[in-house]
């Protein structure tokens, strides 16, 4: 059971939310997405965006990064910051998926609120589904993955195996939604 929801969103609808962000950056057409340099854009961008490296042991247990949604402040563990920066793909997709909930639920004000059911949510309402939609669709864009490989994926985009499988199946399926 999800302790949050939030107002539905496809994956197509996160897909051109990316887009958007590459495009607003000059980025549309580069396979490999400059992660770590996007916290300090965003921080001159946005006023309600700030981010800092913690040590490792700040965090909670299995916590790499967290998000502060009332506040738009990140904090990243310091490995997995220098992780990201070593081009480590599971590293970048735990800083991309952060960034997703800032823009998902802080700047675009996706509505988010308490669930107090203990019914299953939809994914496409849940906002670490959302946020981890989002971090794949940022990392590997579909307009320009699209026929590649898993291998080509990885080293192109510089993602983990895993992502990169999940992201080759969504970009080459006929449906991109939520499923």
């Amino acid at each position: 059971m999800a302790e949050y929801i939030v107002e539905p969103k496809s994956r197509q609808d996160i897909r051109d939310l990316t887009l958007m962000l590459r495009k607003f950056l000059g980025l549309e057409n580069e396979k490999y997405f400059p992660i770590t340099e996007l916290l300090d854009v965003l921080a001159e961008i946005f006023d309600n965006f700030s981010y800092e490296i913690v040590e490792n042991n700040e965090l909670p247990f299995g916590t790499h990064a967290d998000t502060n949604t009332l506040t738009g402040h990140i904090r990243i563990r310091e490995s997995v910051y220098e992780g990201a920066c070593n081009g480590n793909g599971r590293d970048r997709m735990t800083i991309a998926h952060e960034i997703g909930h800032y823009f998902t639920i802080c700047f675009c004000g996706f509505k988010l609120e308490r669930n107090f059911t203990n019914k299953k949510i939809k994914a496409y309402r849940d906002p670490e589904w959302q946020a981890k939609c989002f971090a794949g669709e940022l990392l590997v864009p579909a307009h320009l993955m699209k026929g590649c490989s898993v291998g080509e994926i990885i080293e192109e985009c510089g993602v983990s195996y895993d992502a990169a499988k999940i992201q080759y199946k969504k970009i080459n399926s006929e449906r991109s939604d939520a499923s």
